[in-house]
């Protein structure tokens, strides 16, 4: 919270956002950016005030207070888009569950829920398929409980995931028979793991020498 206050402060006296960004560090997100936009839009100013426990280990501590303005609505509505934004955006594949299956228009490629089945870069995304065709096969997917394989280009939304322009590459067979082959494919993987850190070191002994 002292942190997007100052960051609004900030943007008071400079008109640029770079507070917001240099805060994140210490706690600005999307979501207090979003909390303290509701409370500052279309008001003649908000009051905020942190009191602290007095049973707590902190009750030393005084409590805090915070003002915004109606006028603040405009940065802090500013800094959330930037926030949302995703500056690592990239093409990935997952295999994972299908759910969430929406088709808003009639002849839109749709959109549904993937929980990812192995480790990646997200365990849930939502998909926005390029081709409508495809929509059908995720349909069926979710329908037998199979496994899917989308790519798509990973963006973040606020805390939502998403695969833009997504394509169905396959289905992976039963959902509980895929996630039982990944977890015995992991195990076999640590076991190797483990076994390669505990083999002895050798030592290079000098020519002549042996070892013992």
């Amino acid at each position: 919270m002292e942190a997007t206050a100052e960051a609004v402060e900030h943007y008071r006296n400079s008109g640029s956002l770079a507070g917001f960004e240099d805060g994140v560090s210490r706690g600005i997100s999307y979501e207090m950016t979003q909390a303290l936009l509701g409370i500052a839009a279309n008001s003649d100013g908000a009051d905020i005030t942190v009191e602290w426990d007095s049973s707590s280990p902190t009750e030393h501590l005084q409590p805090v207070h915070f003002e915004f303005r109606g006028s603040d609505a405009e940065p802090l509505s500013r800094a959330a888009v930037r926030l949302a934004e995703d500056k690592s955006s990239r093409m990935v594949t997952i295999i994972g569950r299908v759910h969430l299956l929406a088709k808003k228009d009639v002849g839109s490629p749709g959109v549904f829920g993937v929980e990812a089945l192995t480790s990646g870069p997200v365990k849930k995304v939502r998909v926005r398929l390029a081709d409508e065709e495809d929509y059908h096969e995720a349909i069926r997917a979710h329908e037998e409980d199979l496994a899917l394989q989308v790519t798509g280009r990973l963006e973040k939304e606020g805390n939502l995931s998403w695969l833009y322009n997504a394509t169905v590459i396959r289905t992976a067979g039963h959902v509980d028979d895929y996630a039982l082959r990944v977890r015995s494919v992991e195990a076999t993987q640590q076991l190797n793991l483990f076994a390669r850190e505990e083999q002895p070191e050798h030592r290079q002994l000098p020519s002549g020498q042996a070892d013992g």
